[in-house]
């Protein structure tokens, strides 16, 4: 560990406090805290962020090589493979240990239509001029009524709901992107900066909890605009065919119908309520109120088609048991995600080893460190390598809608991003303010290890792979170096790194976690408002 000056008193004064200290009933296996070290750090960063590895995009030949590579060192340590064997030629070592996901490059196929009926007058428009299908969409045929749901947001913590006063089980709901108040420095959304409620698959998704079939996006009506926007090349006179986005393959029955429409379009939907959508976008705004209501004597037909490649990526995954015969059926995540932004121009290639190569040497070291330790701790311990991070934190959240034990028994996630830079003692500690019990228990982790914890940057919360666990109601810490001005540039290589600050941080992840999992009760859970 990293010895500053002016510390080496202090940290001896602790470290006695620390050991006479009842707080620590159940003592840090010190043969695990010996275990992490710099070099072995180091050497994890050297093989994931090498040339080699071409920047880990997702997905990419070259993450599957990352994958082997995490999966390998999982089986050396004697991790148990947990996840379903999903390739039948995957060599033994790596069996169970991947959760395999498909990501999906999709394209437009036929037929793609929408229809307005009003009164019994059918209207038809033109795709491209009025309307684009999502790539988010289903690939189906609905008529129903269209009910408009304001910006599609159901937010309690913000006292916000367009959903409370309308009924929209099975009907086509029409939204405004973005959210309310989103340029006023005063807004309850966060201020100026968005929050995921802004986010079209939050809105999607929301709209399906709210029973709806079909969802329709306009832009502000407000600003100028008169096609809605488009990202496919099969609509483009010119277009890369690989420009469309990835995402992840979904069952049929967890998508609805999905569409942006242009300003024309719009305007006609409004014409049928003898409303105008400015006025309207104008009164949210201005009041921070919804104004959601069926538009009656109007009914909408949609219909999507879409085909895509796929791409199979993987979650790399290992489990150390508890020894406990109750509590071992409980489990502490620790994670990280392995990927990184890729290749430019197929020459400029994105190394990523700060972010997150360290945070997932971090991943190894700490399993490695509950290996070595003579004793099991009470609870399981989960640890996972993520992909697609980078995509938009695709490998947590398809975890937490796919999780291999309950996801309700998940105690705590410990995630590490970032953990290799800036030349000081200080670790960010994100997440605080989801469990006064975690923060407690970290800190009193870090009088062994004497960090400088820093609670300033929450500004992050929702921006690594904790996040969808806390959107799940578990408890979580996110390790962060804080940023640097290397950040997903060609310059983050492996020279620019601190093995000993990453051996500092793994071991206060270890230590903190080997106390979650001791402790007879699980952390506590806060909302974060």
């Amino acid at each position: 560990m990293i010895i500053y000056p002016g510390k080496l008193l202090i940290r001896t004064i602790i470290l006695v406090i620390f050991c006479s200290s009842a707080l620590f009933a159940q003592e840090i296996p010190k043969e695990g805290l010996k275990s992490i070290t710099p070099s072995e750090m180091k050497e994890h960063v050297i093989y994931l962020a090498s040339d080699k590895m071409k920047g880990r995009n997702t997905p990419s030949p070259e993450l599957d090589s990352c994958a082997a590579y995490i999966a390998g060192e999982f089986a050396s340590y004697g991790l148990i493979p947990v996840a379903p064997v999903m390739q039948e030629d995957a060599p033994v070592m790596q069996e169970g240990y991947y959760q395999t996901f498909n990501m999906l490059r999709n394209r437009l196929s036929q037929p793609n239509s929408l229809i307005v009926t009003v009164n019994g007058a059918e209207s038809s428009f033109e795709i491209r001029d009025d309307f684009v299908p999502l790539n988010a969409t289903a690939n189906r045929n609905i008529t129903a009524p269209l009910v408009f749901a304001g910006y599609g947001i159901t937010a309690p913590e913000y006292e916000y709901d367009d959903y409370g006063e309308i009924e929209t089980k099975g009907k086509i709901v029409l939204v405004f992107t973005g959210e309310p108040q989103e340029k006023d420095s005063t807004s309850v959304f966060n201020g100026t900066r968005s929050t995921t409620y802004s986010r079209p698959q939050t809105k999607i998704e929301n709209a399906m909890d709210h029973g709806a079939i079909g969802l329709i996006l306009v832009r502000n009506p407000n600003k100028r605009f008169r096609r809605p926007p488009n990202s496919w090349p099969s609509l483009m006179k010119r277009s890369s065919k690989n420009n469309t986005y990835l995402n992840v393959e979904k069952r049929a029955e967890n998508k609805i119908v999905c569409m942006q429409i242009g300003k024309n379009l719009c305007d006609f939907l409004f014409e049928q309520s003898e409303k105008t959508a400015e006025n309207i976008h104008q009164l949210i705004d201005s009041t921070s109120t919804p104004q959601s209501f069926a538009i009656t004597n109007s009914t909408v037909t949609m219909e999507t088609t879409l085909e895509a490649d796929r791409y199979p990526v993987h979650n790399v995954v290992g489990l150390w048991e508890g020894s406990d015969p109750v509590l071992k059926n409980e489990y502490i995540v620790i994670g990280a995600h392995y990927d990184h932004v890729g290749v430019r121009n197929d020459t400029v290639i994105f190394n990523g080893a700060d972010d997150n190569a360290s945070g997932t040497a971090g991943v190894m070291e700490v399993a490695e460190a509950f290996t070595k330790s003579p004793v099991r701790p009470k609870r399981s311990i989960l640890f996972m390598a993520f992909a697609g991070e980078e995509k938009g934190l695709l490998g947590s959240r398809f975890y937490t809608d796919n999780p291999l034990f309950p996801i309700v028994n998940t105690a705590a996630m410990l995630n590490m991003d970032m953990i290799s830079r800036n030349d000081t003692n200080e670790v960010a500690i994100v997440g605080a303010k989801t469990s006064s019990d975690l923060k407690e228990i970290n800190e009193e982790a870090n009088i062994l290890i004497g960090m400088d914890l820093d609670y300033s940057q929450d500004g992050f919360f929702r921006q690594s792979d904790h996040y969808p666990f806390y959107s799940k109601d578990i408890p979580v810490l996110f390790y962060f170096a804080k940023p640097n001005p290397d950040l997903h540039k060609a310059t983050d290589d492996v020279e620019k790194i601190i093995p000993e600050k990453m051996a500092a941080i793994g071991k206060l992840v270890f230590s903190t976690a080997w106390m979650i999992a001791n402790r007879d009760q699980r952390p506590d859970f806060t909302e974060v408002k």
